[in-house]
């Protein structure tokens, strides 16, 4: 396997309990802007890891759902990592997790059959692997 492709996936699952930090010390302690901005900006890079691991990789069938929903959480993170609103910090980070965590099912062999085809069992509309560039015939 491919060591971007460990990474985004490791660096994923330690994101996921930092999501869920940032919203247990919002609900225990308040909002800390810090912090929050700190999650989410490791997103970020979790994105750009995962989407230089699909191009280089290539082979491995991605869903278009996976980073369609890891966009979104991305984009609740940020919505919510300045604010100092105990309220609107629990909603986004906590619907962000939700997204993260079906970003996450999309490519699983734990995920929900909906997700996938039922004849393979590959993922709804994969990332194909682009094909190598070829020279285009001259007709000579």
């Amino acid at each position: 396997m491919n060591a971007l492709f460990i990474a985004h996936k490791h660096y994923g699952s330690l994101l996921l309990v930092l999501v869920l930090a940032v919203i247990i010390v919002a609900l225990v302690k308040g909002p800390k802007p810090v912090f929050q901005r700190i999650v989410a900006v490791l997103v970020d890079i979790n994105l750009v890891v995962g989407l230089v691991a699909v191009l280089q990789v290539g082979s491995r069938n991605v869903s278009w759902l996976h980073p369609i929903f890891a966009l979104g959480a991305v984009g609740l993170l940020h919505a919510g990592a300045k604010s100092e609103d105990k309220a609107k910090v629990v909603r986004c980070f906590s619907i962000a997790l939700v997204l993260l965590v079906a970003a996450w099912s999309v490519n699983a062999s734990w995920g929900p059959s909906f997700f996938k085809d039922e004849k393979t069992g590959q993922p709804i509309l994969p990332i194909k692997s682009i094909p190598a560039a070829t020279q285009p015939a001259t007709g000579k």
